[in-house]
């Protein structure tokens, strides 16, 4: 589970059985854990604690693509740029560690750690489950007739893991034509704890892998790769594992990249508008064999009066849940269906609904289109969302639940946590045909490839990157047809598209290793190609267009992104200066949740570029307010900041505000 609070004096009420992993460095902010299930309602009421998340688990989702991205133009020049310097990371779900792609010349390891979370050992020195070996376990290890005897982890039979790190750092050292964007780089690898063949681990242990990876790299700058999502959360930036994210990507030298999902060919999302007095009905179509529990999350504004019922085949219509609201209820064949309406969900200020259902006293769900109907009372936005949670596949399913052609919507299909406000998320196009003879779709946005926005209307996906038949490292023991040798393998998926943005990153850091992961993203976004098919980017498919690799490292070298400075509150003003002239925005919210996925009370802008800034809150009436300062300098490139994730807190008094010492109103930008 993930647990979000404000000091570590909830810990006083763990038992001996549970387990929890956090930082004493850092009281506040999201931790990850094990609890008893019958101490959990005495965890979440306790007043230290913001909120407690359930894990959820976590799906899987090179040389003409290496070229495409211009990763040769650095990579073959008498200064060469190649990731020296730099760790990637990769989270997945392992790596064949033998394979010569993650060797160096002398035969000795490319990984400086490798964590196998479902390793049946419990614990050492520097993990709280599963083993870690170091280089020096793996160099033991490669200099025996038999390393898996040493360190007896292996990739699974796919070698998802071992495909991806060899995208995003593979060195081809024995001579193949397939390497990596970062040949150069260092690596760490996570292996996560999941059901082999089916799913990536769970939000929980992802994100104590990417803590890991970047306290493991510390002080070196890190890439830290995650190709894998879910559907289950807010699709905002809500759920606790992106906030742990984007706290992560807030540290400099700290970029974590993450794959769009390839559900935009699967109608895994419903979603449009409803007015007052209207209904809305939902055809969720589930397939023969259906053993697993279906989930179906909504949601809309926390405004908005809508009531949810559910119509099994067969049955009537259920009774309807008004938000707040909990109902539970049989089905004629045995099924059980709970409908769940939660007001201000995950600390949003939205309502969620969720929709669960369970063979129950039946062997499986009822085959056949069950319908959930959304009814409007009052409205004041009417947007509503619905995404079906992906089931894992090992029990024999051959398909997953979807929704009805008429009901489906493949936009805001972007995984979780692919909607986190500072990670780098990427979407795929073509560059190799599935069929060599059909050049047809070369250059185009890739079918399966998520679309955006984010449920609020953010853009994503940040960019695009080649994913499909992307040739890479084959890991010894999988049981995918090799080509065009046993070492090589093709795979398609946003997951191959997301390590050439890795790789990428790992360059752009080897000559700027303070950027932080907003600012790299910045820089690949502004030197994206827009032509061809992309020639309409920057969109909710393309997200800025096709990565261009040598373009966002030209611009690393002389980009200049503007410092805020000398923060401080004025009275009911926030004034701060910057190193050069720069436009300044403050967004203002009461909630903290609220302000960091996006949403605002207010937005005070300043009209012209200057050094010192001042914005006045006096005119939002009464409140405390939180707020978080953006700045932007004369070519565009903006930094955030958000005081370390706690945000600048200023009260606004119901009576008059007074201000000292005054700032001369000649030296400031005044905003708002």
């Amino acid at each position: 589970m993930l647990i979000r609070s404000t000091d570590l004096s909830w810990t006083r009420e763990l038992g001996p059985a549970d387990m929890i992993t956090f930082d004493p460095e850092t009281s506040v902010g999201v931790h990850t854990g094990r609890v008893a299930v019958n101490r959990l309602e005495t965890l979440a009421g306790h007043d230290s604690v913001d909120r407690v998340e359930a894990s959820r688990p976590l799906f899987r989702e090179l040389n003409i693509s290496r070229d495409d991205v211009r990763a040769g133009a650095l990579h073959d020049t008498p200064t060469p740029v190649r990731g020296s310097g730099v760790v990637v990371a990769v989270v997945d779900s392992g790596i064949d560690y033998t394979h010569p792609n993650f060797r160096h010349d002398d035969g000795s390891s490319r990984l400086l750690f490798l964590w196998d979370q479902g390793a049946r050992v419990w614990g050492d020195a520097w993990v709280p489950y599963g083993i870690d070996y170091t280089k020096a376990d793996l160099d033991r290890a490669l200099r025996t007739a038999d390393p898996f005897t040493v360190v007896p982890h292996r990739d699974d039979e796919v070698g998802h893991g071992t495909h991806v790190a060899g995208i995003a750092a593979g060195n081809e050292r024995a001579g193949g034509l397939y390497s990596g964007i970062a040949p150069d780089a260092d690596l760490i690898v996570v292996a996560l704890d999941g059901t082999a063949g089916v799913t990536l681990g769970s939000s929980a242990r992802l994100a104590d892998a990417v803590e890991y990876a970047v306290n493991q790299a510390a002080p070196r700058p890190v890439v830290v790769n995650i190709s894998q999502g879910m559907n289950g959360g807010g699709h905002a930036g809500d759920t606790l594992l992106e906030q742990k994210l984007d706290e992560l990507a807030d540290r400099p030298g700290v970029v974590i990249v993450n794959s769009a999902g390839n559900e935009r060919d699967w109608p895994t999302h419903a979603g449009g508008r409803i007015g007052a007095g209207e209904s809305v009905t939902l055809e969720l179509l589930v397939p023969a064999g259906n053993r697993q529990d279906d989930i179906v999350e909504i949601w809309f504004d926390g405004d908005d009066g809508i009531t949810v019922a559910v119509q099994p085949p067969g049955n009537a219509v259920s009774r309807a849940a008004a938000p707040g609201q909990r109902l539970a209820f049989h089905t004629n064949a045995g099924n059980d269906v709970t409908i769940d309406s939660e007001q201000d969900s995950a600390g949003t200020g939205d309502t969620s609904v969720t929709v669960i259902i369970t063979a129950g006293a039946a062997d499986e769900i009822e085959t056949g289109t069950w319908r959930i109907q959304l009814s409007a009372d009052q409205v004041g936005d009417g947007r509503y969302d619905a995404w079906i949670e992906r089931a894992p596949t090992g029990d024999g399913r051959r398909e997953h639940s979807r929704f009805a052609h008429g009901s489906g919507d493949p936009s805001r299909t972007i995984t979780i946590p692919g909607t986190a406000r500072r990670i780098i998320t990427v979407g795929s196009y073509v560059t190799r045909p599935r069929i060599l003879t059909d050049a047809s779709g070369l250059g185009r946005l890739s079918s399966f490839s998520s679309s955006g926005p984010t449920r609020l209307g953010a853009r994503k996906p940040d960019l695009s990157a080649p994913g499909e038949v992307i040739v890479s490292a084959r890991c010894g023991n999988s049981t995918m047809p090799f080509g065009p040798d046993p070492g090589h393998t093709a795979l398609s998926g946003t997951s191959m598209a997301a390590p050439h943005v890795a790789g990428a990153a790992a360059l752009v850091l080897s000559v700027r290793p303070d950027l932080t992961s907003e600012q790299v993203k910045q820089l690949l976004q502004v030197t994206a190609r827009r032509d061809g098919a992309s020639a309409g980017a920057p969109d909710d498919n393309w997200g800025a267009g096709r990565l261009d690799l040598a373009a966002a490292v030209a611009a690393a070298r002389t980009a200049r992104f503007p410092a805020v400075r000398d923060v401080e509150v004025d009275g009911a003003a926030l004034v701060f200066g910057t190193d050069i002239p720069a436009d300044s925005t403050v967004r203002c919210h009461t909630v903290r949740t609220r302000l960091a996925i996006g949403k605002t009370l207010a937005t005070l802008a300043g009209a012209a570029a200057a050094t010192r800034h001042r914005a006045d809150l006096a005119g939002l009436g009464p409140g405390d307010y939180l707020c978080e300062i953006a700045v932007r300098g004369p070519d565009g490139l903006v930094t955030a900041d958000d005081n370390g994730g706690r945000y600048y807190s200023i009260t606004v008094p119901s009576g008059p505000v007074e201000t000292w010492p005054p700032v001369p109103a000649a030296a400031v930008s005044r905003c708002g």
